[in-house]
């Protein structure tokens, strides 16, 4: 079994558009988020800019999952809680608890 603490270890690319961290995903890269909704950029059909999300080495939420402790379990990040009990704040560009 694997150790929890190397599942959330940043990975040095992104699974789909395999950019470096640091790096900004391509177009049509289904990682990525728009940044002002926090949702998936390829799904998003408002009519606004997404802005231009950049890998993090972590799948998206997972780092707001740990900072609220919403944990399945060690290495696992409860992401169906944070999409459902969790408010995108664009300015900050995380997940918050709703109050």
């Amino acid at each position: 079994m694997p150790n929890a603490r190397d599942l959330l270890a940043p990975q040095p690319h992104c699974p789909d558009c395999e950019v470096a961290i640091g790096q900004p995903h391509v177009e049509g890269c289904d990682v990525a988020r728009c940044l002002r909704t926090g949702l998936q950029r390829l799904s998003c059909e408002r009519k606004h800019n997404c802005g231009n999300d950049t890998w993090s080495g972590r799948w998206p939420g997972e780092a707001d999952c740990e900072r609220l402790g919403w944990m399945i379990g060690p290495g696992l990040p409860d992401l169906n809680r944070l999409l459902t009990e969790a408010t995108w704040n664009p300015a900050t560009r995380q997940w918050d608890a709703r109050a």
